[in-house]
């Protein structure tokens, strides 16, 4: 329960923070990178851009990593289940 309601306050903060960026970052924003430009777009636009860029990269790391964690603890049972059954002839 007090994790849902976690999760509950996050997801209203992340939703008052929000509109309160659309509300303050209305001016149009043209982004220049060398000798590329992007079409003038609402600051609010590009800010949530960057936000959500950040959580798919923050999510897609944490799952690699998870990965990697559970992959290495399958080796190491692997490794003591193979030593136990060598030890044991």
């Amino acid at each position: 329960m007090h994790a849902l309601r976690r999760v509950a306050g996050v997801s209203l903060a992340l939703c008052v923070a929000l509109f309160g960026l659309l509300a303050v970052n209305q001016t149009p924003v043209a982004l220049r990178f060398l000798i590329w430009e992007t079409p003038s777009v609402s600051l609010f636009w590009w800010l949530l851009l960057a936000f959500v860029f950040g959580l798919l990269v923050g999510g897609l790391s944490a799952v690699i990593g998870g990965v990697r964690r559970r992959a290495r603890q399958r080796a190491r049972e692997h490794a003591a289940d193979t030593a136990r059954g060598s030890g044991m002839s």
